[in-house]
């Protein structure tokens, strides 16, 4: 069974970066990660990229989890970041979590949509030994969850004959 994982967004595409959402590939170069905030977790997210904490890289390249890869990652602070204390200290190294899996080869690691990350019951128990304290799952067969906000958001997107 899957999970689908919405990870913390503790930031955004930093600047330089060269993505575009309505060509393939979306980002072409490197992915550059710039924090705003940050809670503590060992994954975040971005515009369908995840980067990862070193700790839980190492566990990921370590596991026998199949359907991701890790790459290199430009990680960088907005002026104001630690303005507020932080609740444990900083990684210093973090890693992009590719995934490049399928549902059909029961990978452990899928993105669906192209920014949905799907975990299995595996992936996700891996996950669960770090600290993923503001992400949340919802199983991977039931529509994703999107507040008033995002579903104005679509339907503005659809109008305009944008994908979504």
């Amino acid at each position: 069974m899957y999970q689908r994982f919405e990870a913390e967004v503790a930031g955004g595409l930093g600047p330089g970066v060269d993505h575009d959402p309505s060509r393939e590939p979306r980002l072409v170069g490197p992915l550059h990660y710039e924090f705003d905030g940050w809670l503590g977790d060992d994954i975040v997210t971005t515009s369908g990229y995840w980067i990862v904490s070193a700790p839980l890289a190492d566990a990921l390249r370590a596991s026998t989890l199949s359907g991701f890869e890790l790459a290199e990652v430009v990680v960088t602070t907005e002026q104001q970041f630690g303005a507020l204390p932080l609740p444990r200290p900083f990684p210093e190294r973090w890693e992009r979590l590719v995934p490049t899996g399928s549902r059909a080869a029961g990978d452990d690691v899928v993105l669906e949509d192209r920014v949905d990350l799907l975990v299995s019951d595996a992936a996700l128990a891996l996950l669960q030994e770090f600290e993923i304290g503001e992400a949340f799952t919802t199983p991977a067969d039931e529509p994703p969850f999107e507040g008033d906000v995002m579903q104005r958001f679509l339907a503005q997107q659809r109008a305009k004959g944008n994908p979504v």
